[in-house]
């Protein structure tokens, strides 16, 4: 059982006072930003923040903490508040995994639930990050449930519950109340896309069907609402949100806001006039802003005839919060964020964050560089770190050809220390290896081959209900793909900027969706970003130029049943998962990272 954990500040506040941030994050540099629009109702989102709530200790643009998020939320309402206008916060899951202030503690999570407690959200989903392990699940039910007093979301989500036994819904179905200022009566819902790799103690029932249940369509036909707040774990391009957008329109015509997530990406779709969807990147790099004018009110009770929407992609750093708040370092901390970030400061000692592995001689990128370049973290991992680290005793001297997905590296390697926090940024995962014995080289390649070839997995996909081939690929990868066909039909820019414009541009977000160019509120320069495979090969040790006849197949296990799928579909003789087997017990692909850099890049 998982036993619910409150830590009071007051036994941080003898750490030595930090201004807000963390001690060892970079000032943020200044930049022209664009100028927020409000409306009636106006939300701040965030998304996919896995644990990254210190914020980045290794980039100016998105260098505060969840304490300064909690000061920035509380200053906006204020502006908000002082106009008449309301703000709520929304956010939509997979807070767990990708970052040590997370992953390190034992449990896991017992700090960052404390921390984001802290911040008042007005309704929030879980992601399939949630729900990966029995103990995640359970610590959303005991923990995280009750720490938001019926403001988090399960719409299509239920769960064994540990001390009964009985299957129970994750949270509430929906929630329905009335803003403070405006009046707006908002209907809310939570959903997680269909997701089927969730560990045996939850039940995700596809929002398909979800949207077919009697107390679903009870809830759309209420006439009393002035809009429908939808949201989840989901893209906002998505089958699941157009089911639930298509199920609302059949009855009515009410305003929708949808919030979204799980791709990594920043996005704003509009469903039609009256319905739009926001995706806000990941890892705390985005807080995004949306407002609505033009609602009904439960004082003003008329349909609306239009809705105006407008979205702002906020970089995560003081510099943009102070610009927006038109406050500054003296006025804009509030008490209850300096005490936040003085308990992360604190966590982050406990758990031997800052503790040194290794220096990184050059920074590797995920994306920013062609796949076999070498500044490629995935070249480095190919020709370096797989070749040296792979091998079973029990199976000396018999070469390996190892499988690695490329979505299993979560974030770039940056040049400098390398620090157990980075560990867990650049692979969070517990994923061990598996291998299957004495397969011709030749079929080994085969299987790497397929497995790149994404047209042909995605039809035999179709076969496999649960299977997600983008999956393998980082996750933003996928979404650029689908988005670049916007980019020819979106109008330049033309958003007034405040007057800070003099400043130099810095690399960063330059995004394009459904609403125009100018939704980031920093006018970026242009990053250039490279596909990757699903996959790489390596083959170890080093074999020269000699080929061998046979090797073990090595592949991470989480990817075993696309290895089966591709097996299958080439029609060879292995039987995945039978005949595999345990490759380096106890040994996860994050341990042999962190032993490869420790053997080669230390400190001088």
């Amino acid at each position: 059982m998982t036993r619910k954990i409150i830590l009071p500040l007051s036994l941080f506040l003898a750490v030595q006072a930090v201004q807000a941030v963390q001690p060892s994050a970079p000032n943020p540099v200044p930049v022209p930003l664009r100028e927020l629009k409000w409306g009636q109702l106006n939300f701040l989102h965030t998304t996919d923040t896995h644990g990254w709530l210190a914020g980045h200790l290794s980039e100016p643009s998105y260098s505060a903490d969840w304490g300064d998020y909690v000061s920035f939320a509380t200053r906006m309402r204020e502006v908000a508040e002082a106009d008449g206008r309301d703000l709520l916060l929304v956010d939509t899951g997979d807070r767990v995994e990708g970052n040590g202030l997370y992953d390190s503690s034992d449990p896991k999570g017992i700090y960052t639930s404390e921390i984001i407690r802290q911040q008042p959200i007005d309704v929030l989903s879980p992601g399939n990050h949630e729900l990966y392990k029995k103990t995640t699940a359970e610590a959303e039910l005991q923990v995280t449930v009750p720490n938001f007093h019926g403001h988090y979301l399960a719409s299509n989500i239920d769960i064994y519950d540990p001390e009964t036994g009985e299957l129970v819904a994750l949270g509430p179905r929906s929630r329905k109340f009335t803003t403070k200022k405006q009046g707006v009566r908002v209907v809310a819902f939570g959903f997680l896309f269909d997701f089927t790799m969730n560990y045996n103690n939850t039940i995700v029932q596809p929002v398909e069907e979800t949207v077919k249940e009697t107390w679903f369509q009870q809830v759309i036909k209420d006439q009393e609402v002035d809009l429908f707040l939808v949201i989840g774990h989901v893209p906002v391009r998505s089958k699941e949100y157009d089911a639930v957008f298509n199920a609302i329109r059949q009855h009515q015509d009410t305003p929708i806001q949808f919030f979204g997530g799980h791709l990594h990406i920043r996005d704003c779709h509009r469903y039609d006039p009256k319905a739009v969807g926001l995706a806000s990147g990941r890892f705390m790099e985005t807080i995004g802003f949306m407002s609505l004018d033009g609602l009904s009110t439960e004082r003003n009770q008329s349909k609306p005839e239009s809705v105006t929407f407008e979205r702002m992609y906020i970089d995560n750093n003081l510099f943009s919060f102070y610009k927006h708040t038109h406050l500054n370092k003296t006025t804009f901390p509030t008490e209850s964020g300096r005490n936040v970030s003085r308990l992360i400061q604190q966590y982050r000692s406990t758990l031997k964050l800052d503790e040194i592995y290794g220096c990184i001689p050059k920074t590797l990128w995920m994306s920013r560089t062609p796949c076999g370049a070498t500044d490629s973290i995935y070249a480095w991992l190919q020709q370096a770190v797989l070749p040296d680290m792979l091998g079973d005793e029990s199976r000396r001297g018999k070469p390996a050809f190892a499988i690695f997905n490329t979505g299993a590296i979560r974030f770039d390697l940056f040049e400098g220390q390398f620090t157990r926090d980075s560990a867990f940024m650049v692979s969070p995962f517990t994923s061990g290896f598996r291998y299957l014995k004495d397969v011709p080289y030749a079929q080994a390649l085969q299987v790497l081959d397929l497995l790149n070839q994404q047209p042909r997995i995605l039809a035999a996909s179709e076969a496999a209900p649960g299977f997600l081939p983008w999956t393998l690929a980082p996750p933003e990868q996928a979404a650029r793909t689908r988005l670049t066909r916007f980019v020819s039909d979106i109008p330049v820019d033309q958003t007034p900027m405040s007057s800070d414009a003099q400043y130099d541009t810095i690399p960063g977000y330059t995004t394009t969706d459904d609403l125009g160019t100018d939704g980031d509120d920093t006018i970026h320069s242009v990053i250039d970003f490279y596909d990757v495979p699903n996959c790489i090969g390596a083959l170890a040790p080093h074999a020269g130029s000699a080929v061998p006849e046979t090797v073990d197949l090595v592949y991470i296990d989480f990817i075993e049943p696309y290895v089966a799928l591709a097996a299958s579909q080439l029609g060879l003789a292995i039987d995945v998962p039978h005949e595999s087997d345990v490759y380096m017990p106890s040994t996860s692909f994050t341990d042999v990272l962190v032993a490869w850099i420790t053997a080669n890049w230390g400190c001088t």
